[in-house]
């Protein structure tokens, strides 16, 4: 009798309940995770990279000038300027590519400043050069992804090799010494990273990318420091690591036997105390930002 008190009990609470909090919705089904169909193709893409350096720590200052009894440092603040990124793929199998890409950058950018001297125990003219150098190469195998209908990630695993370098030149607009240095990292390490996309329709998505890498290699710095009038010459064996990012936009416009894509946005690169600051006291980290457009054409085998 008492079991059955408690199962008439259930019930009733349980119609109650129905009745306050109406019909259950729609069940919400996770979708499916699937790789595409066997296929072979090629793509080949080009993107320009408006891209500024930046630096961290002391890279940053050019010395500093005194105003009565302040000391007001110099910043030295890069220019913008165009790199570019080419690239080529192989697709091949459920989803999987082999994919080449390279970066370039070569710029330079040229400031003049007011530096105290402790010779002359004044303010006097002095200006800097620097010209920055990038080339990364990637060498990436990816794994295409469906997650549901709208989204899909490329997972991808590989190697980067990494040659950045600066050449500087300080100048005493006194003495009309010229103070030469030259910074290089080349280095080669592994690198993972995911491609991340939302597709609205078969022609626009919006996507965001990241990649890791932990570089190994040389460090070399050789010069005349500006601060001691001492030639310098150093080189080391160092790791360096290095993160990525991109946000950005596509459209896919399919062409007969291919699609052409074009595509926009802007990337962040930073590696982790790369290299000398000019009188060899620390270390910076390198980096470039900026928004860049591109064009990638994929076409079937």
């Amino acid at each position: 009798m008492l079991d059955l008190k408690k199962t008439a009990l259930a019930v009733l609470v349980s119609v109650s309940s129905a009745g306050f909090a109406g019909t259950m919705g729609p069940v919400c089904q996770p979708g499916n995770v699937t790789v595409p169909c066997p296929s072979s193709a090629w793509d080949f893409g080009v993107q320009a990279l408006y891209l500024k350096p930046s630096y961290s720590a002391n890279a940053v200052y050019v010395g500093y000038s005194l105003n009565g009894d302040r000391q007001i440092r110099n910043e030295f603040e890069p220019e913008w300027d165009w790199g570019f990124k080419l690239e080529g793929s192989y697709h091949f199998n459920t989803g999987n590519d082999i994919n080449v890409n390279w970066y370039h950058y070569n710029q330079s950018t040229r400031r003049s400043f007011t530096v105290y001297s402790s010779t002359f125990e004044a303010n006097i003219p002095y200006s800097t050069w620097i010209e920055p150098k990038w080339d990364a190469v990637n060498f990436e195998f990816g794994q295409h992804v469906d997650f549901g209908e709208y989204k899909d990630i490329r997972f991808h695993a590989g190697f980067q090799y990494l040659r950045l370098e600066h050449d500087i030149r300080n100048s005493n607009g006194v003495t009309g010494a010229v103070h030469p240095f030259n910074l290089e990292f080349k280095g080669f390490g592994p690198r993972i990273g995911m491609d991340m996309a939302y597709n609205f329709n078969d022609a626009f998505a919006i996507y965001a990318n990241g990649a890791a890498a932990l570089l190994v290699g040389d460090s070399d710095a050789n010069g005349q420091s500006a601060a001691t009038r001492l030639y310098i010459s150093s080189s080391k064996w160092t790791t360096v690591p290095e993160l990525e990012a991109k946000t950005g936009i596509k459209y896919n416009h399919l062409c007969g036997s291919g699609v052409l894509t074009a595509d926009a946005g802007y990337m962040w690169v930073n590696y982790f105390n790369a290299q000398h600051s000019v009188d060899l006291a620390e270390e910076t980290n390198v980096a470039f930002n900026g928004p860049y457009i591109g064009l990638k054409w994929l076409g079937s085998i």
